[in-house]
């Protein structure tokens, strides 16, 4: 007997676009208020390309997320990253794929020791990531000496990065291609229904024979990854190196992700809300410094979002949750129904 499901809540359902129709509705106030600066074609651009490494960044954090870890170390790995990309082509004057090769290898052995000490050997991911954190800032400090790697970059290092395809930035592309190829992977194949179950209650999905040190090991070298791109992405844009801006690229990136976990699939970390999220905190702030904000503005207004997001982020949680349990029980109140009456 096939028992028909009751509606989502109402809340949950108005929930799915509502982060959309805010980005729509900040975009077109800003652009009616500014119409010369900010309601421009090359402003919209402008806003998508520069914002690429962070959504980047935003994309490696919500990846632990989703299989019920979280990584404090993003933003250091992409400075790392960065730093190492810069610094091997501009001090050692290696090739820039070598360069490249080498930021991401490194990138991809902090993920793994990551999942490995969180997913084998059992430790808080609060604690490992905030470790290696900590051990990935001595680490660039220390091959920078703390200063800025600048010089005249060559134009190997900027080319894929400032060049255009059709009079649209090549980074806009990475960007949009990432988010999309992520968002089928998670929310259409069976590799990304195992993550969310994994997350969802990872001793269960353990039970069910889900191999959830498997994933959540790789969920991590993939998210480091995905940071080591955003690290080289700002590394190839700026053509320089700073090994103390981290804590610009933390706080939104965690702020995009818990944001983005309101819209599309509320109460569920995805792709396609953190990709919306990002741009909708880049969107506000560009619209503020516009008007000439003052500079504590940007990091009071990013503090403040990641606050509300996770507060939403839990009540949208919750109301999945009792949707979830309202449809249980009804399920089963039918079937003792139909029980009774055989």
């Amino acid at each position: 007997m096939t028992v028909a499901r009751p509606r989502e809540g109402f809340a949950v359902q108005a929930g799915k676009y509502s982060l959309l129709v805010v980005f729509v509705l900040v975009l077109i106030i800003f652009s009616l208020l500014k119409p010369s600066s900010y309601g421009t074609v090359s402003n919209f651009k402008s806003l998508l390309a520069i914002n690429i490494p962070g959504l980047f960044v935003a994309l490696a954090a919500t990846l632990p997320f989703i299989v019920g870890e979280f990584d404090l170390s993003v933003a250091n790995v992409a400075i790392l990253s960065e730093v190492l990309f810069v610094g091997l082509i501009e001090l050692q004057h290696l090739n820039v794929f070598l360069a490249i090769a080498i930021a991401l290898v490194a990138a991809a052995a902090v993920g793994l020791i990551n999942g490995i000490a969180i997913a084998v050997f059992r430790f808080s991911s609060f604690i490992v990531t905030l470790a290696m954190a900590s051990l990935v800032a001595g680490i660039f400090l220390a091959y920078t000496g703390a200063q800025t790697i600048y010089s005249i970059a060559p134009h190997s290092m900027t080319a894929f990065t400032r060049s255009s395809l059709w009079g649209i930035q090549l980074p806009i592309f990475y960007g949009i291609f990432v988010t999309i190829v992520l968002a089928l992977v998670l929310g259409r194949t069976p590799l990304g229904r195992r993550m969310y179950a994994t997350g969802s209650n990872q001793r269960a999905a353990l039970l069910t024979g889900i191999p959830t040190r498997r994933y959540v090991i790789w969920t991590f070298v993939v998210g480091a990854l995905l940071a080591g791109c955003g690290g080289i992405l700002l590394g190839s844009t700026l053509g320089s190196a700073a090994p103390d801006t981290s804590g610009g690229l933390l706080i939104p990136a965690f702020a995009g992700a818990f944001l983005g976990a309101t819209a599309f699939m509320p109460g569920r970390f995805n792709i396609p809300g953190t990709f919306v999220a990002v741009y909708l905190v880049a969107a506000v702030l560009t619209g503020l410094d516009q008007f000439g904000a003052a500079q504590w503005v940007a990091p009071a207004f990013e503090g403040a979002i990641l606050f509300v997001a996770v507060i939403l982020q839990t009540w949208t949680t919750r109301a999945r949750a009792r949707a979830a349990a309202a449809s249980r029980l009804k399920e089963l109140n039918e079937l003792q129904s139909a029980d009774n009456q055989s």
